[in-house]
């Protein structure tokens, strides 16, 4: 029994080895690869064929370049005060906001700063008894807002004083005045003590007299009256081309000192402005046609350029350039105002649609004549002789010089398999000895 048992034992450990060493070998086999299936593993999958079809379009040449969106006039303002200390007490327009005529855009020392349209820049204070083409321009401005002054002569009379009044009261501020009160009340003094000796016949010399004295007090009352009155000090105001107008730029902080320019107001018509390569100076022109783009918004507009400028050179980075600016063919989105777009300027277009392929696809043969190599349907490669013609933008014009030998939609090489993995521009080499 015991020997039974110890045979039985014997073989149920041999059945367990013989089943041990199958599934050893197994897995072995599986994961064993010779040096050749460990090359072909690791050399991927087979190179490929590359085609581009061929396009039948209008090939144009443009220069690409970035812009900054602005309006067509800026003006500076720095106002000053005449008070002890000159510090921004409110700041009522920040960056980039919308400025109507009228409104106050920030304050100094207690004093506003508001804009009103006119084209003439603003330059002096302007005091009762001024005469000129901007006090002209005031009351007109003065009408638009309402306060119509009912003389528009250029001179600064009673009817623009009333309505300069009108101006300050309906903008919550105390009209400033020009003038001393203690002038006028002296003139009044002299008038009222020449109509007092000309009733009482005082001084000896006869009424002819006393009423020449009267006359003349009477004159200077009125001279002194019209140079005095509400007024419009040069810090407070400033003329603006068109509006709605904006805050370009400012320094403007609540409590801090006036820093020059402390404001920076943009006026008119928004337009492009950017700085042209001198190697692309030769390209671009005034009149040539412009696309817009601004890829935060996704807003496109078409454009114009209206001016390229000398050669300068940048303060700062010593990069020399030519300024240039685009007009807008029509008006630009306002909220586009102080953002940085994509300019696309057309420099050159062909005659009408022609078949377009990329310069990749083109090849010289040992004979000198250009080709294009065709993909057929079934596979097989064609040489197709062509004549280059306008490139631009790594695309060029083909024409073939058999008619109908390459088509619109057709598909032609430009990289291929040859010698091993070799670079688009070995392959077009080594393809011109072997057609």
């Amino acid at each position: 029994m015991n020997t039974l048992r110890s045979r039985r034992r014997a073989l149920g450990g041999s059945a367990v080895a013989a089943a041990s060493l199958i599934v050893i070998g197994f897995v072995a086999g599986s994961t064993v690869r010779s040096p050749q299936q460990v090359a072909a593993e690791a050399a991927g999958p087979g190179l490929t064929t590359l085609t581009t079809p061929v396009e039948r379009r209008v090939l144009t040449s443009t220069v690409v370049l970035r812009g900054d969106v602005s309006a067509s006039r800026t003006v500076e303002v720095t106002p000053s005060s005449k008070e002890a200390q000159t510090i921004v007490t409110a700041v009522k327009a920040e960056q980039g906001q919308e400025i109507r005529p009228g409104k106050v855009i920030l304050e100094v020392s207690g004093r506003p700063l508001f804009a009103l349209p006119g084209v003439k820049p603003a330059y002096r204070d302007l005091r009762p008894g001024a005469k000129g083409d901007d006090v002209a321009q005031l009351q007109k401005a003065l009408k638009q807002l309402g306060h119509d002054p009912g003389e528009y002569d250029g001179e600064f009379g009673e009817g623009t004083k009333t309505a300069v009044r009108a101006l300050y009261e309906a903008i919550g501020y105390e009209v400033p005045t020009t003038g001393d009160a203690q002038e006028v009340s002296a003139a009044e003094d002299r008038v009222a003590e020449a109509e007092d000796a000309l009733a009482a016949g005082r001084g000896g010399t006869g009424k002819g007299a006393e009423g020449e004295r009267l006359r003349r007090a009477r004159q200077d009352l009125d001279d002194v009256r019209a140079r005095s009155g509400p007024m419009l000090p040069a810090g407070e105001f400033v003329f603006l081309p068109a509006f709605p107008a904006r805050v370009a730029a400012s320094q403007a902080t609540l409590g801090a000192p006036v820093k020059a320019p402390l404001v920076t107001l943009s006026s008119g018509r928004l337009e492009i402005r950017g700085s042209l390569n001198p190697g692309q100076r030769d390209l671009v022109r005034k009149g040539q046609s412009v696309q817009i783009l601004s890829e935060s918004t996704g807003v496109t507009a078409k454009g114009t350029v209206t001016s390229v400028g000398p050669l300068v050179q940048d303060k700062d980075t010593g990069v020399s350039s030519h300024p240039l600016t685009v007009t807008p063919n029509g008006p630009l989105d306002a909220e586009l105002a102080g953002s940085n777009v994509q300019v696309r300027i057309e420099t050159a277009a062909s005659s009408g649609k022609v078949l377009v392929v990329p310069v990749a696809a083109l090849f010289a043969s040992p004979d000198g004549t250009t080709n294009v190599v065709r993909m057929l349907s079934s596979g097989e490669e064609e040489q197709v002789p062509v004549t280059a013609g306008m490139s631009a933008n790594g695309m060029v014009a083909v024409t073939p010089r058999r008619a109908s030998a390459l088509r619109d939609g057709e598909r032609v090489v430009i990289s291929e398999p040859e010698d091993g993995a070799l670079t688009p521009a070995e392959g077009s080499a080594s393809r011109g000895g072997g057609r």
